[in-house]
């Protein structure tokens, strides 16, 4: 018989002080309250097929065998992201990279206006703004999206990745394997 995870099993395993629950697919049924309430509390469920993403963000996914990769929105936990510069909030998860055969790399990322940052592109990127206000800040001319709305930053761009109060994107980057060394 398979176990069950619920939202209650999460609040158990949060007050417990655990915040990675173990939930293998061929003996574990999380129920979507499970999964809400684990993003809630920062709680990470890791199953067979979850990966790790940069940051240390994960997501569920399956792949099939044609090279079709399916990532459940609903699981995306962000990690932190390191390189947006010290004491920075910035969190991201790559969900589509490199080692799923793709030539591009998807993700998404959230921060705060605190916690906007320069960066510099060595690679093409599409956002779209899932929520907040983006502002794209170049020569310091302030390029403003919205919800629903896509930015294209062409490599070499340098900018400062803003908001003025809060956002959160979805990310396309080709190539993948941007930060590789050059060979």
């Amino acid at each position: 018989m398979k176990r069950l995870i619920t939202a209650e099993v999460v609040d158990a395993e949060f007050a417990a002080k655990k915040r990675q629950l173990q939930a293998p697919r061929r003996e574990t049924i999380v129920t979507p309250a499970a999964w809400s309430r684990a993003r809630e509390l920062g709680v990470r469920i890791v199953q067979d097929d979850a990966t790790a993403a940069e940051g240390g963000g994960s997501a569920e996914r399956r792949a099939d065998a044609s090279g079709v990769v399916v990532v459940k929105g609903g699981s995306v936990q962000l990690g932190e992201f390191p390189a947006a510069g010290p004491g920075k909030q910035v969190r991201l998860a790559d969900v589509i990279t490199g080692k799923d055969r793709s030539p591009m790399t998807a993700g998404f990322m959230e921060w705060s206006k605190a916690d906007s940052f320069p960066w510099t592109l060595d690679y093409d990127e599409v956002d779209y703004v899932v929520e907040g206000v983006l502002h794209v800040i170049v020569d310091g001319r302030v390029n403003e999206a919205k919800p629903g709305d896509v930015v294209y930053l062409p490599k070499g761009s340098k900018l400062v990745f803003g908001t003025p109060s809060r956002v959160k994107v979805f990310y396309v980057t080709y190539p993948a394997d941007w930060a590789a060394p050059k060979k």
